[in-house]
């Protein structure tokens, strides 16, 4: 049983009715030179027909109906009046058509039927009757190569000959060589142009052969030659034109076909085919549903008094397509109301009107029906109702199930799915079809029970797209082991799918077996490096294949062909309609939300296991899939970021189908959830505000960042973090968003403290500073971004900074004293509110230090003052006010070196005194260390090395992440060395300094 309702095989009985076996290959020229021949004994016999005037010279088709394609402009017939037979032998056998203009007169009866008695009684060369008498006689007794030489010597003297050719045929249809047999029954076609029959019977067999083209030219002939019996032949042309895509011409002969046999279904499911194909839904609705009305209300005349046509018969069979159509245009509720309307009718219960009030379907479930017909109050009523027939055919169950669950009635939906797993007859393919409808729609455990009914078939033994959903259910409702073996079994089907890898190694991850999820998602990450590769390969692969053609035995092309060549159609680019573009997006956001899942299933693991790669690896391939589909939109790019974000535009453009330069669009080009491809949008806006194909935008954002610090931090990938980022900076729906920017910005700047950019560093950080003035957090973020080391250091006493700081100091002066300042900044903090009564503390140690880092020790004392005279108890402003004297002490200038030396001490040990009180070890060994440094600074060794040993007395006591220890022990074996105690210098060493 097939779920697809328009794949018929009516009105090809003809060819059905063949039993031979089909042998591709021969053409009946076998050499150049006697196609030459032949061509010139067609040529030459032209003289012989003068008296039969231009219409036997010029084989055409005549139409009195103009055809017309899908914009309105008029078809010219491929076989109409100007079609010269002699022309196209000369076009298949690459000699030049001659240009020639002939009058065209139309066919008659008469005209036809002296033709015949013409030939019939036409007088043969005595040469000719005898060669033809011995090839009679070679055939019948089956000497089949004499035969042929001698039918040849006929027609080298008499090429008209329709016997011979005829003949020829059929010797090459017994030895099996069907095309030379075809290529011969068209010559004798044509010289017996009258017989419908036989033109009849090449165009079967040009149709089993795949000549389409040849046989839509027979059957024009006989049309043309036989017009009172020409229905069946119109009909075997349209399916032809159906098989050809030309479905104005298909729809023109089914049309009139019908206007024939109105009664006939099987020509009325032909033409809605092909409404369907022409996406004109609604058309081939109209069609059924004026057969459905006709059917229930048997009128001769309609509403307007004009007689009615006759109608086929409306049945299940009817019902089953009218419903296939309602669920291809997505009219739920229009295909539960028509069909309760036609089952009510067939049954005989047109009348119970009370089932309407119920939003389900319980009038075709026996349990739920009983118990609403003996709430009924008349009795009579019920005792009718009881008896009435209520069951429906399980094609009809399937297609109701199907329209409940597009409007998201599960449980009703489900009530008539579950009537299919009662069934004894072969169903297989509906039980493929709901599993794959409920997977769709993600209730995966339920599709399950049906594919695994359909896997037990058969029919479905090996099926690709049934391994495929098998493996998706397994992977969402966590049966991993079966997941793994639908998985492997894809990829011994295709071993290069990167898609079916990924998925397995989320499977076997989930399994335990990490090494061989590693070994799979090396391969897919290694086959980013080979697309481009891939790309040019395939170029030069076709030019080979285009050189071999050329190089190949022109004989082999011909054996293979037909006289009259199919010809190929370029197809126009069309636009979408809205349930086209209805139906991508659906598909597009399944297969969105599916990849999704599975990240978030992935997510749980790493979030549970920090030290997970694996897991790691497997979402960033995800990731990096769904992160292609959502850069492809260009809406999300607009050039002024201001603009507000309305939805996705798409506009109409055009675009390569080939392998792509990435990974993630070869998956989605595959998988049809690209956003560009075919889909020749017109400009209009298809998405929602707050979520594209499933996905909230703060998810999307979530996945942008979370890529983008991964790949940072597990691939060490610099620039592919960098670059991801760089891209959701230009997102508008991102960057429309305060926060989202501010994240942004904060893992760009992140990027730049893991690959040590003091550009980014300090490009970033000044975002930060801005937009959160006067924050006490801020200023010491800032102070932690710049690590040691002579390029930070230059970075962070830059002059612009000591500038922008100065100008924020005087900013925040002026609030304290309520005056404005000269160069202060612009003051963007709401501090209405709030009183401020001392110094800015944070921003005061800021500045001093950038001023102190560049060696300005005097001004760097004077904020440093400021900031000492309120927070005199505070470690680290006693500390760097210490310095600041030490080192001004030092310098050249200095007009009181020892004062001023003696100044820093006494901050110092301020700073020592007030650190050591309810401190921890690390600060108390960061004292001693201090301490130490600053006497081996000023050359005071004997006292350095008492601070540093204090420091060695913490090593194994605290983290080795934060220790001192070995700063201490170098600085100590330096000074034992510069002594002459190498021997301890050399102890130091081997205890803390090696590894």
């Amino acid at each position: 049983m097939s779920a697809n309702v328009f794949e018929t095989d009516e009105g090809n009985s003809a060819v059905n009715d063949k039993n031979q076996v089909l042998v591709a290959g021969d053409d009946p020229i076998d050499s150049d030179d006697e196609l030459d021949q032949l061509m010139e004994d067609f040529e030459m016999s032209e003289s012989d027909d003068e008296d039969d005037g231009e219409q036997e010279e010029k084989l055409f088709l005549s139409s009195s109906e103009e055809e017309y394609d899908e914009d309105g402009i008029p078809i010219e017939d491929d076989y109409g009046d100007n079609y010269d037979f002699r022309d196209a032998l000369r076009s298949a056998g690459n000699f030049r058509v001659k240009n020639k203009s002939k009058t065209i007169t139309k066919s008659t009866k008469s005209y036809w039927k002296r033709k015949m008695m013409r030939s019939t009684n036409r007088e043969l060369d005595p040469e000719v009757r005898q060669n033809l008498s011995l090839a009679n006689e070679a055939f019948v007794r089956n000497d089949f190569q004499v035969a042929m030489n001698l039918y040849l010597e006929v027609i080298k003297k008499d090429p008209k000959n329709f016997s011979a050719y005829k003949t020829l045929g059929e010797i090459y249809k017994q030895e099996g060589r069907l095309n030379k047999c075809c290529n011969y029954w068209l010559l004798a076609a044509n010289i017996h142009p009258w017989d419908s029959q036989f033109w009849s019977n090449v165009a079967e067999l040009s149709t089993e052969l795949g000549h389409i083209d040849q046989a839509i030219y027979c059957y024009s002939r006989a049309i043309n030659s036989n017009t009172s019996k020409s229905s069946r032949y119109i009909l075997e042309r349209a399916i032809l034109y159906r098989e050809k895509k030309q479905y104005g011409r298909a729809l023109e002969g089914f049309q009139r076909v019908r206007q024939l046999y109105p009664t006939d279904s099987n020509i009325v499911k032909n033409l809605a085919s092909v409404y369907v194909e022409q996406k004109r839904i609604n058309d081939a609705i109209n069609l059924y549903m004026k057969i459905l009305d006709y059917n229930i209300n048997p009128s001769n005349t309609n509403q307007a008094g004009t007689p009615q046509q006759k109608q086929p018969k409306f049945g299940w069979a009817e019902l089953n397509i009218l419903l296939e159509l309602y669920i291809q245009q997505h009219s739920w509720r229009n295909g539960i109301k028509v069909t309760k309307i036609v089952a009510r009718w067939i049954q005989d219960r047109t009348d119970e009107k009370w089932w309407d009030d119920n939003d389900d379907d319980s009038e075709f479930d026996q349990k739920r029906r009983f118990e609403f017909i003996d709430k009924l109050s008349d009795p009579k009523t019920r005792e009718v109702a009881i008896k009435k027939f209520y069951d429906l055919p399980i094609d009809i169950r399937f297609k109701i199930g199907t329209l409940r669950l597009g409007l998201g009635h599960k449980d009703e939906a489900m009530r008539h799915f579950e009537f299919l797993l009662d069934e004894t007859d072969d169903i297989s393919d509906l039980y493929f079809e709901t599993g794959k409808i409920l997977e769709e729609n993600g209730y995966f455990e339920d599709a399950l029970q049906f594919l695994i009914k359909a896997a037990q078939n058969e029919e479905f033994e090996g099926s690709t797209e049934l391994i495929i959903l098998l493996g998706k259910c397994f992977l969402e409702t966590e049966d991993y082991v079966q997941a793994k073996q639908a998985y492997e079994s894809l990829l011994s089907i295709d071993k290069d799918n990167l898609d079916y890898k990924i998925s397995l190694a989320e499977a076997e991850y989930h399994l335990g077996n990490t090494e061989h999820a590693r070994i799979l998602l090396v391969e897919v990450a290694a086959k980013r490096g080979k697309e481009d590769r891939a790309k040019s390969d395939k170029g030069d692969a076709e030019s080979e294949g285009e050189d071999h053609i050329m190089d190949g035995d022109h004989d082999d092309i011909l054996n293979n062909s037909s006289l009259i060549r199919n010809e190929k159609l370029t197809a126009r680019s069309k636009k979408l309609t809205d349930q086209e573009r209805f139906e991508f997006e659906n598909n597009a956001k399944k297969k969105v939300l599916e990849k999704y899942r599975s990240m978030k299933r992935l997510e749980e693991s790493i979030n549970s296991e920090a030290d997970e790669k694996i897991a790691i690896k497997t979402w960033i391939q995800l990731a990096y899939q769904l992160l292609e589909i959502f850069i492809g939109v260009k809406s999300f790019f607009p050039r002024d970021k201001n603009r507000q974000f309305k939805g996705i535009i798409l506009y109409r453009r055009k675009q390569d189908l080939g392998i792509d330069e990435k990974l993630a669009r070869v998956y989605n080009l595959y998988a049809g959830i690209g956003n560009d491809g075919n889909e020749n949008y017109s400009r209009q806006f298809l998405t929602s505000k707050v979520e594209y194909r499933g996905i909230s935008y703060d998810e999307w954002f979530k996945i942008f960042t979370q890529y983008a610090i991964l790949v940072l931090n597990y691939d060490h990938d610099y620039e592919n973090a960098n670059q991801m980022i760089e891209i959701s900076m230009n997102v508008s729906v991102f960057i429309q968003d305060k926060v989202k920017e501010s994240m942004l910005r904060l893992v760009k700047l992140i990027i730049g403290l893991k690959k040590n950019d003091m550009n980014i560093i300090t490009t970033f950080i000044r975002y930060f500073l801005i937009t959160n003035q006067f924050s006490p957090f801020i200023y010491k973020f800032f102070m932690c971004c710049f690590s040691s080391g002579m390029v930070s250091w230059e970075h962070f006493t830059n002059y612009n900074h000591q500038k922008f700081f100065l100008r924020q100091l005087k900013a925040f002066d002026s609030i304290i004293t309520g005056k404005k300042i000269v160069g202060m900044a612009t003051i963007t903090s709401d501090v209405k509110d709030i009183s401020f009564k001392n110094d800015h503390i944070d921003l005061l140690y800021v500045y001093a230090n950038l001023l102190g880092g560049s060696r300005s020790y005097i001004s760097s004392i004077v904020y440093l003052n400021r900031a000492y005279k309120e927070y005199n108890q505070d470690p680290m402003v006693c500390l760097m006010l210490g310095l600041a004297h030490v080192h001004r002490s030092m310098q050249r200038l200095s007009t009181n070196r020892h004062l001023q030396l003696l100044q820093g001490v006494s901050y110092l040990l301020e700073y020592k005194e007030a650190t050591e009180k309810e401190a921890t070890d690390y600060e108390l060994q960061e004292v001693q260390y201090n301490f130490g440094r600053f006497f081996h600074m000023i050359g005071l060794t004997s006292l350095a090395v008492d601070f540093y040993e204090k420091v060695l007395e913490f090593n194994g006591k605290i983290d080795v992440a934060y220790d001192l220890s070995v700063e201490a022990a170098y600085n100590l074996a330096l000074i034992y060395n510069i002594n002459g105690n190498s021997l301890l210098a050399r102890d130091l060493t081997e205890k803390y300094l090696t590894i």
